[in-house]
């Protein structure tokens, strides 16, 4: 990474920022350590190599430069930065159910959170692909608390979560669509054609792992004052 990118993460945030008229604003990072996930499955993101030196100053500047521009960040050691984002949203529905929330991110596991009240604004190779409930819904044709599911049967490579051999995107939206829960396939498991049966039944333990896996956390305490940190002036 260059020195510029600092800038170029700084610009694009305040972009965003202003676009959507928003009120507040909180910039949430991957705390180190351990975690639960990996107590689940001891190779969860293990083939990620560890943070080289140099992008490791660069995310330090970062927040710097988020200090100096009064901007709220929240990292909590040994909890990934998508609980902490899951965890924020719902203490604070919580206490105001009218709270329109936008997350902008490039992780795929957030579109589990979308609701009526709660928008994804997914970012990839410098474009912004905007999710809400009802986007979702079209798309996939089974609500956003079931995408846990799809994901659960599919796996996810970037994180080295194992998915069902045999069962591919198409497939597992169908079942999802059929059952909305892994927990009702497989108690419907004899409903299905047999092929298709014994993939899942061998690979059934690991599925329902998968799927405590990728759920987020929303149980995380938080610091008491950080909803109203995030004014941003």
């Amino acid at each position: 990474m260059k020195q510029g990118t600092n800038f170029f993460f700084l610009r694009v945030l305040i972009s965003i920022f202003k676009k959507g008229d928003y009120q507040k604003l909180l910039v949430v990072f991957d705390g180190g350590g351990t975690n639960f996930r990996k107590n689940l499955l001891p190779q969860y993101k293990a083939q990620r190599e560890a943070m080289p030196e140099e992008l490791y100053k660069q995310m330090e500047m970062v927040k710097s430069l988020l200090e100096k521009t009064n901007i709220t960040y929240l990292q909590l050691e040994n909890h990934e930065a998508d609980d902490l984002i899951a965890s924020f949203i719902k203490k604070n529905q919580e206490k105001n159910s009218q709270i329109i929330f936008d997350v902008f991110t490039r992780d795929k596991d957030l579109l589990q959170l979308l609701s009526q009240n709660i928008n994804i604004l997914k970012y990839i190779n410098g474009k912004t692909t905007l999710y809400t409930y009802e986007i979702f819904c079209q798309e996939y044709n089974f609500t956003p608390h079931n995408y846990i599911d799809y994901l659960s049967l599919l796996g996810d490579k970037v994180d080295n979560i194992e998915g069902v051999n045999g069962i591919g995107p198409v497939n597992a939206k169908k079942l999802i669509q059929q059952f909305q829960s892994v927990e009702n396939i497989y108690q419907k498991i004899n409903n299905l054609p047999e092929i298709t049966k014994h993939l899942l039944i061998d690979k059934e333990k690991l599925v329902l792992v998968n799927k405590k896996l990728i759920s987020l956390a929303e149980d995380i305490s938080l610091p008491i004052d950080i909803y109203e940190k995030c004014n941003f002036r």
